[in-house]
């Protein structure tokens, strides 16, 4: 099927299972990689290829790709640094061999500010876009953690964009938890934590030419919009306008729900959202679902398209 508009799926991984035993090995936990597993997502020449398949069929002309939530995050600083240094090199690797289908953001050994800040040099020359951070570190460790300063300055001067992208550590709510709801519900609420946090740390404002791509519509911030500019206005709960702040992020549809998909767009304005899937957690007719209920959608003809395709071309300035 021939599709008008060639999408740009800005939410999707990759997950080399080489990669997810070296994570392990290096201290990362088991259970937390298991669900990267045996679902189609290594990098091996078969699973690229079925993946490939699918964006045709989808209509989906390129994927940008991000190793979280299987961030290179483990105690030991160089182990770290190598891991996020073979991950980002494997990205590479399948940016080259299959030219304009992927695109790319790094991963950084965070928390280890000094190896971060080197890989973020090395990869300075190469076609990553930006980086991909995970929404929180083990344990609820936030990314406005003063010690990441020198992270964001770097990313500031680099012009970087910097993608937010749930955990799977359920907010660290033991109610979401204990109910294995780290996902279903977790990994909204965790979109929309680590935004906040963001925020409240003014990050956006002392770092300006940072551009924040957020997954999941945000979670529930489109919801909770005008809760949380009341809280500005009335109660001094953030240091700049949520409103006016989030009128500059961006927001992938990796949501599939079209009432979620118009919420987002009146509220953040549909030059903000882009199009994404989510993959490999969502395949086959789910997989194409992620552009057809944007296709499909009341949105008008030239938002439709700016969210398929023209949003993420502005951001990342192709």
């Amino acid at each position: 099927m021939s599709y008008s508009v060639a999408a740009i799926d800005t939410h999707a991984h990759v997950y080399p299972a080489w990669y997810l035993d070296r994570l392990v090995a290096a201290g990362g936990d088991p259970a937390a990689t298991a669900v990267a597993r045996g679902i189609r997502a290594d990098s091996t020449p078969e699973d690229i290829q079925a993946r490939i398949a699918g964006m045709d069929i989808a209509g989906v002309e390129v994927q940008l790709l991000a190793v979280t939530p299987q961030s290179p995050i483990v105690p030991d600083a160089a182990a770290g640094e190598k891991l996020a240094r073979d991950i980002n090199e494997e990205y590479l690797r399948l940016h080259t061999e299959y030219p304009g289908r992927f695109w790319l953001y790094a991963a950084l050994p965070l928390p280890h500010v000094a190896a971060s800040l080197r890989e973020i040099e090395r990869i300075a020359t190469e076609p990553f876009l930006g980086v991909s951070f995970p929404a929180l570190l083990p344990g609820g460790g936030s990314l406005n953690n003063p010690d990441f300063d020198p992270i964001w300055e770097a990313l500031n001067d680099a012009h970087a964009v910097v993608n937010i992208h749930p955990t799977g550590q359920g907010a660290c709510s033991a109610p979401m938890l204990e109910h294995r709801l780290e996902w279903v519900n977790g990994a909204p609420v965790e979109d929309a934590i680590a935004t906040l946090h963001l925020l409240k740390a003014d990050i956006p404002a002392r770092y300006p030419n940072i551009h924040f791509h957020v997954a999941h519509l945000g979670g529930d911030l489109p919801f909770l919009a005008q809760r949380i500019e009341d809280n500005y206005t009335d109660w001094n709960a953030f240091p700049s306008s949520p409103r006016q702040t989030l009128s500059k992020f961006y927001f992938d549809a990796a949501n599939f729900h079209e009432p979620s998909l118009r919420l987002a767009a009146e509220t953040f304005g549909p030059t903000q959202i882009m199009a994404g899937s989510d993959f490999p957690y969502f395949q086959d007719s789910k997989y194409t679902r992620a552009f057809s209920y944007v296709r499909d959608s009341s949105l008008s003809e030239e938002h439709r398209e700016a969210v398929l395709r023209g949003n993420a071309m502005r951001l990342f300035g192709k």
